[in-house]
């Protein structure tokens, strides 16, 4: 794994759906990725807290493209 300062953000997952699909995506290209945060109950409401996924910043192109071609 990379140094924290080399890790971008390239996703948001609101659900474990959301999350699952997206590593799933990444695991598939072999990208090395870190998840952040916590899902917020529902409760809480739309601005709830996501859960955020990481990836090495000289991949965040392929990532990007690896899970949007998931989420289709």
């Amino acid at each position: 794994m990379t140094r924290g300062a080399d890790m971008v953000r390239v996703f948001e997952a609101w659900d474990e759906t959301e999350l699952l699909a997206a590593r799933l995506a990444l695991e598939a290209r072999d990208i090395p990725f870190r998840v952040e945060g916590e899902f917020a109950p529902v409760s809480w409401g739309p601005t709830a807290a996501a859960k955020v996924l990481r990836v090495p910043a000289n991949r965040h192109e392929e990532a990007k493209q690896a899970i949007l071609d998931s989420l289709k």
